[in-house]
């Protein structure tokens, strides 16, 4: 169960009340992770303008896509080595990075599983040529044989001046393989068609055997070939004995493509490659040229720790699959080959960054003969988020830490004030309830500094009530021991005398002190049932002109010494009034007029009125008030002594319930001294 006892501090509320400005930075922050669909979004629209920017450049440019015009689709990629020089030692070390482009081709033979993988690079001026050959017996050829009885490899090629020419690789040991080509000659002596092997010295070529068969490495100049390349690996299974043939191509050598830079010239310079690559493709998916990179140097945060729990990491190095590559496939290069712009989000394979690609188709005359890939990682969008995120918290933990300071300031202050209010406000008051010391009431316009002067206002009331206890009993006395005098006076006056108009006139004066008697009680009375009957008032629409004549003519007959005079506007004004409260509260304010005015005086009564409000001011000219009472008039049980000593008892209730009445009708009531002192003027503004 709850326990009542504990106390909790103001300030610790307003404490547990700052920790919900916790929820700003989190809502920032689920914005920010909703902000991202948005983001990828735009980002598929950007990549998508792109590519078609870049297609319609290329579109009706027909010989930057020589291959797609053919049905040739083994054409042989040369890649580029970004900086990165091949040493021919046999050895894949340096070709590591770069295997996985390598292309394969196996035996069309049912009972030959041999096959070789072929890696086709340039670097300056020379091709670099690796094949992977898997071969379950490795054939030399018989050192100084004229003929070719071992494995071997057939380069078949074009020159420049497209002629067909072969070059030959034909390994007597592994190590270096001196590469020779076959001239043909007719010897005139013999009369015969005879061959001649004739040594290729710019070329080099390495062997190196593997458990799973060879590796054969050659560097061949640029200048010695033209626009075709293929490559037949002869497998002998035995020396001279029949052999296997492993080609790239059927008739003619496959043909060369590289990246081509007038291509890539033709891609507008406004376009921005930071962190895109953009790939130019055949009708086959052969890449013609490409340019840019997926990888960017992403700028260092000190919070990127943090952010990296509350979002996707992002990684400015990653596994780029498609680096380099010689052929693109997928959904979105199919559907862009059939003629529908497409995009397609794919992960790296190290899942460690999100890759987005669009493609769009290049036509030529209305055909389709290539494509258009631009990708881009989301980096970019989680970098941007880790940004804003970082601004946003930097900011919002300084708000949040500069709102908690003001929050306990404002707590500690606001404590403290009511620690004082409290200290005061106990201080003021004995254990016997009486008020003791004066109490400062505070200047603050706030709810504190009203409850201040509140407390002020009720213990100067409990102050005035107290003097009023201590004084009611002499007052009491005396405004009971008058008429109860009189009484008595009256009563022994008719046991003493005989005469019968004596006794009369005795009788009459018994009556008198009894009346008076009676009215005091009417106003004690009267005094404590004021409060439910201003419960139980209600109030209707009543012409205030009308009413305020029927009231004075009512005074004139009750004091036929006092002289009454009323000024009312010609024209009717009605009000909500409550008829017997408010002629109640007329009578206490006249019958104190009367009471503190000159016989030979009026007393004024004028209605003044506008649209939304009505001002009643009763005028009698006598002694002013006391300097300083005008404020404390109509408080309880304050009462000043009258000119007539005939005005009845005096307990000091009767303005007090005036301004009770006043106040139920939603009005105000005060009292002022006329300017030049000879007389009061009592305002009721409602």
């Amino acid at each position: 169960m709850f326990n009542s006892k504990i106390k909790i501090s103001l300030r610790s509320k307003l404490m547990l009340m700052s920790i919900s400005v916790l929820i700003i930075p989190y809502i920032g922050f689920e914005y920010i992770k909703q902000t991202e669909t948005y983001l990828r979004s735009e980002l598929e629209k950007s990549l998508a303008y792109i590519s078609t920017a870049v297609a319609s450049g290329l579109d009706n440019e027909p010989s930057f896509f020589r291959t797609s015009f053919s049905e040739e689709k083994d054409a042989l990629y040369v890649h580029k080595l970004n900086n990165h020089l091949i040493e021919i030692d046999g050895y894949i070390s340096d070709w590591r990075s770069y295997l996985k482009w390598s292309r394969s081709f196996e035996s069309i033979s049912l009972t030959n599983k041999d096959n070789f993988r072929l890696f086709l690079s340039e670097d300056r001026q020379y091709y670099n040529i690796l094949l992977q050959v898997e071969d379950d017996q490795l054939i030399y050829r018989t050192p100084g044989s004229n003929e070719i009885n071992g494995d071997h490899i057939v380069l078949v090629y074009r020159d420049k001046y497209a002629r067909l020419k072969k070059i030959y690789i034909s390994p007597i040991t592994s190590g270096v393989v001196y590469p020779f080509s076959i001239q043909e000659f007719f010897n005139e002596y013999t009369l015969i068609k005879e061959k001649k092997e004739k040594p290729l010295t710019n070329l080099k070529s390495f062997i190196q055997e593997t458990n799973k068969g060879f590796n054969i490495e050659v560097k061949i100049p640029l200048d010695m070939i033209g626009d075709n390349l293929g490559f037949v690996f002869n497998d002998y299974d035995i020396r001279n004995g029949a052999k296997n043939v492993i080609r790239t191509f059927a008739i003619e050598p496959n043909k060369i493509v590289r990246s081509s830079k007038d291509i890539i010239d033709k891609i507008p310079d406004h376009i921005d490659k930071v962190g895109k690559r953009i790939w130019i493709l055949d009708k086959h998916g052969l890449v013609l040229a490409s340019t840019g990179s997926l990888k960017q140097k992403l700028k260092e945060n000190v919070f990127n720790i943090l952010y990296t729990f509350l979002l996707p990491p992002a990684y400015d190095q990653f596994e780029d699959d498609l680096a380099g590559a010689s052929q693109l496939k997928g959904v979105e290069i199919e559907s862009a080959l059939k003629g529908i712009q497409k995009t397609k989000w794919r992960s790296s394979p190290d899942n460690r960054a999100v890759i987005v690609s669009a493609a769009t188709p290049i036509y030529f005359d209305k055909e389709i003969i290539g494509a258009v890939v631009v990708e881009e990682t989301t980096n970019n969008i989680q970098f941007m988020q880790r940004q804003v995120l970082s601004d946003f918290f930097d900011e919002a933990l300084f708000t949040l830490a500069f709102i908690v300071f003001l929050l306990l300031l404002f707590a500690s202050r606001l404590s403290s004030r009511l620690i004082k209010l409290n200290r005061d406000a106990t201080s003021a008051i004995d254990e016997h309830g009486k008020v003791q010391g004066e109490f400062t009431s505070s200047s603050s316009s706030d709810e504190i500094g009203e409850l201040s002067r509140s407390f002020s206002s009720i213990l100067k009331r409990l102050d005035q009530y107290h003097h009023y206890l201590e004084g009611m009993t002499g007052r009491l006395s005396h405004e009971l021991r008058t008429p109860m005098t009189i009484v008595k006076s009256s009563l022994d006056r008719m046991e003493k005398e005989s005469h019968e108009d004596e006794k009369k006139e005795a009788l009459n004066r018994a009556k008198q002190g009894l009346d008076r008697l009676q009215n005091l009680l009417n106003r004690l009375s009267e005094a404590a049932s004021i409060e439910q009957a201003l419960q139980e008032g209600d109030k209707q629409s009543i012409i205030l002109n009308a009413f305020l004549e029927q009231c004075i003519d009512g005074y004139r007959n009750a004091f036929p010494n006092q002289e009454f005079d009323l000024n009312t506007p010609s024209d009717d004004f009605e009000m909500n009034i409550d008829g017997e409260l408010f002629s109640q509260m007329l009578d206490k304010i006249i019958s104190n007029a009367v009471n503190f005015s000159h016989p030979d005086k009026p007393i004024l009564i004028n209605l003044i009125h506008n649209l939304d409000h009505a001002t009643i001011e009763i005028i009698n000219y006598g002694s002013p008030l006391p300097q300083n009472m005008t404020d404390e008039l109509f408080n309880s049980m304050v009462s000043i002594p009258g000119n007539r000593t005939d005005a009845g008892p005096h307990l000091g209730l009767g303005l007090f319930i005036a301004r009770l009445i006043a106040e139920f009708h939603g009005g105000v009531i005060s009292a002022s001294n006329l300017q030049d002192q000879k007389g009061v003027c009592f305002s009721i503004k409602i």
